[in-house]
């Protein structure tokens, strides 16, 4: 039997990716096609995923049950960098409720590490943010 994700959004990430558009005008391809490798990794690899890839994010706190990943290597047409773009991806991984939810999207120069505060937030609160 196989398990579908839904992916969702948290209201901020729509924000600041919509803001990232403008650095990128490939950004929305893009990331439809991270979304579609996400999906493919979860379903090879037994709803795991390789930390090649995607990194898990630690010292969120023992509030946060959800394992918590950065996406660093994401590839974007309009920055000929290869899989090396300055963009990342923040997504909690609730295997439970079969939900990919992006919490943040940001350009590495101009913040250095996630939201830490956000994601225990949106963790703690997590029944509300999951079933929009």
């Amino acid at each position: 039997m196989t398990t579908e994700y839904t992916i969702k959004t948290y209201p901020k990430f729509d924000k600041e990716f919509k803001k990232l558009t403008k650095k990128c005008p490939s950004l929305e391809e893009d990331f439809e096609r991270l979304k579609k490798v996400l999906l493919l990794d979860l379903k090879r690899g037994d709803h795991r995923l390789t930390q090649d890839r995607y990194n898990q994010i630690p010292g969120l706190g023992s509030k946060v049950k959800f394992p918590v990943f950065k996406i660093k290597k994401f590839r974007c047409k309009s920055i000929k960098e290869g899989n090396r773009s300055p963009f990342r991806f923040i997504f909690i991984l609730s295997r439970k409720h079969n939900i990919i939810y992006f919490t943040e999207c940001y350009y590495k120069s101009k913040q250095e590490i996630e939201n830490k505060k956000r994601i225990q937030d949106i963790c703690a609160n997590y029944e509300i943010y999951f079933n929009e």
